[in-house]
């Protein structure tokens, strides 16, 4: 049949030939990608300053009309609730100290008699 012959050099030369083809397409697949992030981030840019704008704009607009500051102040706010009368909570403090509290024992023993009960 046929007889293949394989010289050294030409298969360098084909080796060089393809990695030099492969290089210049993936070459030419990241100056693409860079021209795009290149133009998003001018599309973004422009973007970003209409909204400065439009921020711009909307102050001024509110300096015209003198619109009354939304926040209010902190003492207006802590005077209306002290004269709101609250729950005494000494009584609570001592319910829930160490010395009125059962201990842990006493607890489940009061739950097993309980679960007892229900199952008499």
């Amino acid at each position: 049949m046929f007889e293949i012959t394989a010289n050294a050099f030409v298969l360098a030369a084909i080796s060089f030939v393809a990695a030099l083809i492969g290089f210049s397409l993936r070459t030419k697949k990241i100056a693409k990608s860079r021209l795009r992030i290149a133009l998003l981030e001018r599309e973004v840019m422009r973007s970003h300053a209409e909204i400065l704008d439009l921020q711009r704009d909307f102050i001024a607009l509110e300096l015209k009309v003198h619109i009354k500051d939304p926040v209010s102040a902190m003492k207006k706010v802590l005077e209306y609730e002290s004269k709101e009368k609250l729950p005494d909570v000494s009584l609570r403090k001592k319910l829930l100290s160490k010395e009125n509290s059962p201990e842990k024992g006493e607890i489940l023993s009061l739950v097993y008699k309980n679960l007892q009960s229900k199952q008499a």
